[in-house]
């Protein structure tokens, strides 16, 4: 798995490419505790080349949207493929943060 971190002022964007399993779980626990979270407002995970996203790699999701959530941040998670939008709206996650499909 790829990951590409871009910090614009108080914005992040994760661009992750490839599968999400354990390992890329991971990978992506070591990117987000490099970020100055206290300095962070919003960020967007873009999963367009995301081939799949296991239970690991929600789970490393929805710890980032809690401390964000828990200092007044926001979190999303943008153009996931078909299945994976049908997923994260089957387990609500879209009733925490933004979700959106891949056009």
């Amino acid at each position: 798995m790829n990951i590409k971190t871009t910090q614009n002022g108080d914005q992040v964007h994760i661009v992750l490419q490839g599968i999400v399993d354990e390992q890329g779980a991971e990978e992506l626990k070591k990117q987000v505790v490099q970020l100055n979270l206290d300095s962070v407002r919003e960020v967007i995970i873009d999963c367009r080349e995301v081939r799949h996203i296991g239970s690991s790699g929600i789970g490393k999701m929805l710890l980032l949207y809690k401390k964000l959530a828990s200092k007044g941040g926001t979190f999303s998670v943008v153009n996931l493929s078909a299945p994976m939008f049908e997923l994260f709206s089957e387990l609500k996650l879209n009733t925490l943060f933004s979700i959106t499909q891949a056009a």
